[in-house]
């Protein structure tokens, strides 16, 4: 598996080889498509084994939305080559989420609606629209995001300030608004504790 990740995070799934894969991995040929019926279930499998590990790592909490998107941004620039699998699977146009319901992205839009609901966060824009802003923020200076890489390419020095940047945005645009200006407030001051 190791293997198969370091092949597709640099070659996707049409110019990856399994011939290479079993070099690397000192495994036969055969028995890697005996065990996973072909490449692209390959890829599957290891698409799977690298979201798994991120749901693990990420906990989501609709309530906490600036945190989840700090954790997902760490998580992103720590490990690069789950966003290249990530923008290879968007490239190859493979829609399949490969892990189980619950940690659909269609069930945290869910959880981010329900907290809109109850008043935990801000309405000003669709729970949709509001995951995609923080998980495209989050992993913005990635390989899945090559503009923050030419705009900011000395990234990885600048990593704290780009922390608390996402953190602010983040709180701005999921802050219900009676609280908008008390938690900016907050973190412009030093003290919201995430920062």
């Amino acid at each position: 598996m190791t293997a198969a990740t370091e092949e597709f995070a640099a070659f996707g799934i049409a110019g990856a080889r399994v011939d290479r894969i079993a070099r690397t991995a000192r495994a036969n040929k055969s028995q890697i498509y005996e065990y996973f019926g072909n490449k692209e279930m390959l890829f599957q499998a290891v698409l799977e084994r690298q979201l798994s590990y991120v749901y693990q790592t990420v906990q989501f909490d609709p309530d906490d939305l600036p945190d989840y998107a700090g954790m997902l941004f760490d998580f992103a620039m720590d490990h690069p080559e789950l966003m290249r699998l990530v923008l290879w699977n968007g490239l190859e146009q493979k829609r399949e989420w490969p892990l189980e319901e619950a940690l659909s992205l269609p069930t945290q839009v869910r959880r981010i609606r329900a907290a809109q609901d109850a008043g935990h966060v801000g309405t000003d824009y669709p729970a949709d629209f509001l995951l995609t802003l923080i998980i495209t923020l989050a992993s913005a200076w990635t390989a899945a995001n090559p503009f923050g890489i030419s705009i900011t390419p000395d990234a990885e020095s600048r990593r704290p300030m780009l922390r608390k940047a996402i953190l602010r945005a983040v709180q701005t645009l999921s802050c219900p608004p009676r609280l908008n200006s008390v938690k900016i407030g907050e973190m412009i001051n030093g003290s919201q504790k995430a920062v």
